[in-house]
């Protein structure tokens, strides 16, 4: 009865016992200079276009009673800013590039058909 208990040891233990460990030659380093790849559009290449702003009108209407005389009444116009006027550059296709070189863009700066913006 020991014998089958003994027999999963022996097996291990002369399993273990076979192996040998084999010395491997040294690994050589190799270094692979990245190849840098430009992802980003020059603004030369790029037309600036102005979105302006989206606003809604609206009218305050007040009133004060006058006993004895007609009511006071004053109109006034009130236009809220909803989206602020924004700034983008289109490529020759037409699609809005966001990955721009320069870091720091000059608003005042002409684009690419030559005039200021605004002008």
């Amino acid at each position: 009865m020991t014998y089958h208990k003994s027999l999963p040891l022996i097996f291990t233990l002369a399993s273990l016992s076979a192996c040998q460990t084999v010395e491997q030659a040294p690994v050589k380093l190799v270094n692979v200079e990245p190849t840098v790849i430009k992802t980003c559009t020059e603004i030369s290449a790029l037309t600036r276009v102005e979105i302006p702003a989206e606003t809604e009108t609206f009218y305050a209407i007040t009133e004060i009673e006058n006993p004895g005389y007609e009511p006071i009444q004053r109109k006034e116009t009130q236009v809220r800013v909803i989206k602020e006027a924004e700034t983008i550059f289109v490529n020759s296709e037409g699609r809005e590039v966001t990955d721009i070189c320069e870091t720091e863009i000059d608003p005042n700066a002409a684009t690419q058909l030559g005039r200021t913006p605004g002008t």
